[in-house]
Order: structure tokens, then sequence, then C-alpha cells
């Protein structure tokens, strides 16, 4: 028998039940689990025990710590090792870090530290671990057996952190731009800008190319130095200082960030068009004249 004692009745019953479905064969079960209502799970071997323990007992006790445990330690590090107590915050940054946990499949950062998968690092702890007539307490095992595995966590914690700072830094900068625009009366009724990556190529409202010097002369350049962010002199700048009523984008990459910040900032005064409606409309107002 394997006795695994838990802080948490609920982590208990948790694993009960993922042992207690796995797949066995019905006439001769390799184990089964009891579960003693509280915080106590029993495993009672009848099989080959190297051979229940590598493909019954192991594998469950991995997708018990990836399906079930993973979150709670996530949700730990990020509150008691980084202080943050906020629900809200912490949530967020919990889907960051599954964001880069994902990202482990894909070779996420390539390095020798992380050859290993997080379940491979799991199945390797419990395989060497567990044992036949075993007690123990599981938050102890956590502890002093996955250490390598919760500092990987703690890595994954900290990258999630700092993407959620910049982004909460973004959010504040497209705010700032927003209020700057809010105060603005609009200095133009519409501007055309194609997106000729990674360039911006200003039209005005007759269609007319502006050159880079005629774009910096839009610039006003108090609203730039009253600013506590730098604002991008290329394309944010000209643009927040005209606030014109009316932008039509011409672009093949949506998903540019910079395309993406410029929605987020003008918001409904943005139309986001192909690249190629630009031509068919310049072609057209061409042929009746030049009439924008």
């Amino acid at each position: 028998m394997i006795e695994i004692h838990f802080d948490e009745a609920s982590e208990a019953e948790k694993l009960f039940w993922l042992l207690h479905h796995r797949p066995q064969p019905d006439d001769s079960p390799l184990f089964h689990a009891a579960y003693d209502g509280k915080k106590t799970v029993a495993v009672y071997i009848h099989g080959e025990e190297k051979y229940v323990l590598e493909s019954q007992i192991v594998p469950a006790m991995t997708a018990f710590m990836q399906e079930v445990m993973e979150d709670r330690l996530l949700l730990s590090i990020i509150a008691n090792v980084f202080y943050f107590r906020d629900v809200e915050e912490q949530q967020q940054i919990l889907a960051l870090a599954h964001s880069f946990l994902d990202g482990e499949r894909r070779d996420y950062r390539k390095s020798a530290a992380f050859a290993a998968s997080r379940t491979a690092m799991l199945r390797d702890a419990f395989a060497s671990f567990l044992r036949d007539g075993l007690s123990f307490s599981f938050s102890s095992f956590v502890t002093f057996r996955l250490k390598p595995y919760m500092e990987r966590l703690q890595h994954y914690v900290e990258l999630a952190i700092d993407e959620y700072k910049l982004e909460q830094e973004y959010q504040n900068f497209v705010q700032m731009l927003r209020d700057c625009l809010a105060g603005r009366a609009p200095q133009w009724p519409r501007l055309y800008l194609v997106h000729d990556p990674p360039h911006f190529v200003f039209y005005d409202s007759e269609q007319r190319e502006l050159s880079t010097a005629e774009v910096r002369q839009l610039i006003d350049r108090h609203l730039v130095f009253s600013q506590p962010m730098y604002i991008d002199a290329s394309v944010l700048a000209p643009l927040v200082s005209l606030a014109p009523a009316e932008i039509e984008l011409y672009t093949d990459h949506p998903d540019d960030g910079m395309v993406q910040t410029l929605q987020n900032v003008f918001q409904e005064r943005l139309t986001v068009c192909r690249r190629a409606d630009f031509s068919r409309l310049f072609a057209a107002n061409a042929g009746n004249g030049g009439e924008a």
C-alpha cells in the first residue's frame, strides 16, 4: 500500500478520482485506490509492483500534478513569492504564465536547462520515489523532491510578471494618447496612411504623398515634450498632433504591432483596409481629376 496525505481534502478527492477512473482490466485490476473522505488516499497494488507503478500510478500522479496542482502552485508563487495579492492581477499573470508553459512544447527558449519537459521532470521524480509500503506527505514531496520543477514554474511566473508589467505600461501609454486626442480639435478631416513595412506613408485628404520632412513638421512639439512617455515621431506623434477626424489605414499586416496600437488609440476614427484598395482608390481618383 502507498498512503498519500494531503493538506486539503479537495486535493485528496481529485487524486482519488483520477486513480479510480484509470482504465484497467476488468477481470484482474492492477490496483485500487481508497479515499478516507478526509485528506488521505491509499493505493493498493495487486499486480507486479514495477509494472503497476510505471504504467498506472506514475502517469496518474503526473496528470494530477499538471491538471490539478500546477495552477495552485503557480498562484502560490504569484502571491507568496512575488506578493501579487489582487485576485484579478493573479489571474492575468496566471494566464500569461500559461502562454509560456504552452511555449515549452514548442521548445521555447531552447537551453540545456530546459531540455526536459515538465512532464518528464514529474514522471522521473515520481518514478524514483514511489514504492509499495510508502506513506508520505504530498506537500513535503513537492517541497523536497520537486525543487527543479518548482524552479521551472517560478521562472515562467517571472516571465509572466515581466510581460504583465509591459502590458500595463502599454495600456497606460494608449490611454495617455487617447486623452491627448480627446483634448484636441481635428486639424484635418481625413488622412490616408499606407503601410509598407516597416514604414507608414502619409497622404493628405487629396491623396498627395507627404515627405518625411512634411510629416515631421506636423508634430506639435509641446504635445510631445509634455508627455511622460516617448511617442514615436514617425507615426504616432504626427497623427496625434493632427487628430484627424477620419483615418484610412491600408495594410496587408493587420496584426502588426503599430497597426494594433493605432487601432487601440484612434478606435472608431480609424478604418483598416487592404493595401490593394488604396491603389484602386488612387487610380479611380486620378481618373476623376484627383477628386477625393
